[in-house]
């Protein structure tokens, strides 16, 4: 029996030296950085997690990580909106939050100073409500719209960018697993959250057990979701959501606030879900921001410039969110017009 304890220990402690080693070798020569930081959110029973409210956080890995939220938990610098003439909320998971890129650079704050300057001084004429709060897919999106419409208040105009993951991101969110992620104040993980959060974002080996763990959950998912009849599942991932733009609609008609929609892939590839949505957003008179021909005419004339960003992070790079932020400037200031030419006398 004693030779038995004396062998366990051994190996134990073999098994903790080299473990140690593995560690200090990653941690110097192959350090893995994700992208966002888990200090940055807490749990939401609605939302499952999201950004904390009255943040200013600021990481440095291979790129700056920047997340500035105000008391009210939207990604915004501005503290209040009650001054603003018109509300808009942009709703989308983190091709709106900016992910990437410092705060300044995501296409809601960029669509903030290209609407609000006039002739060289900023005007508070529409606030742009930044609700990217994580990566969250359709039904989260509606979810946070509900929230903050209790919050803040109703908005006038509803922004909506679609994003590849948008499906599966729904799929998650439904079973449950949105609602265990290592945040803090999430109650599923009780006296063991500190711990957990330490070894899956503080180690090496943990953010590599973590990334495991994601792939297979999502890769699970991904198998146990059907293809839409007449369509490729790769590539016509807006059709599969097809549902969400349709509640969304009638969200926009019943608070009177035109919907605006786009979505996140480059022009390279525009054959599936980007094409697709336009082409559904023409047919029932929804506005839908069109920034490919920007990009494509800028790459004409500077072929090679870099689209995405080439660090862990990943996303478009702050030109990109540029062209995307001018083209939903062109389809508000479109529904404005509109809005104004069919609005009673009297009524806002």
């Amino acid at each position: 029996m004693k030779k038995i304890i004396t062998n366990t220990i051994l190996m134990l402690f073999f098994i903790f030296l080299a473990t140690f080693f593995v560690e200090i070798f990653l941690r110097l020569f192959s350090p893995f950085h994700l992208a966002g930081n888990i200090k940055a959110y807490q749990y939401d029973q609605e939302l499952g997690y999201r950004l904390k409210p009255k943040l200013h956080f600021f990481s440095t890995t291979d790129y700056q990580q920047e997340f500035r939220t105000n008391q009210l938990g939207t990604i915004n610098f501005q503290e209040s909106f009650t001054d603003y003439d018109e509300i808009v909320f942009a709703l989308g998971d983190s091709y709106t939050q900016g992910t990437g890129l410092p705060g300044d650079s995501s296409y809601p704050f960029q669509l903030d100073l290209k609407l609000n300057f006039h002739r060289g001084e900023y005007n508070k004429r529409y606030a742009i409500i930044n609700l990217g709060l994580a990566a969250f897919g359709g039904k989260q999106a509606i979810a946070a719209l509900h929230i903050f419409q209790n919050v803040i208040t109703s908005p006038d105009y509803i922004l909506y960018l679609g994003s590849n993951n948008d499906y599966q991101d729904d799929m998650l969110f439904e079973s449950g697993y949105r609602h265990q992620h290592l945040v803090d104040g999430n109650p599923n993980w009780g006296m063991m959250l500190k711990p957990i959060q330490w070894f899956a974002n503080g180690t090496e080996i943990g953010k590599r057990t973590k990334l495991a763990i994601n792939r297979i959950r999502r890769g699970k998912t991904k198998r146990n979701n059907k293809k839409p009849s007449g369509g490729n599942r790769e590539n016509n991932i807006a059709k599969l959501q097809e549902p969400i733009f349709s509640e969304l609609l009638v969200i926009s008609n019943r608070m009177n606030a035109p919907l605006i929609v786009s979505w996140s892939d480059l022009p390279e590839k525009a054959e599936g879900s980007y094409l697709w949505l336009k082409e559904w957003a023409s047919e029932r008179n929804v506005y839908f921001a069109d920034w490919h021909p920007k990009v494509l005419s800028v790459l004409e004339a500077i072929p090679g410039l870099p689209q995405k960003n080439n660090h862990t992070g990943g996303h478009h790079r702050a030109w990109i969110n540029s062209m995307i932020a001018e083209s939903f400037a062109e389809q508000l200031v479109e529904a404005t017009m509109q809005k104004r030419l069919t609005t009673k006398p009297g009524n806002r």
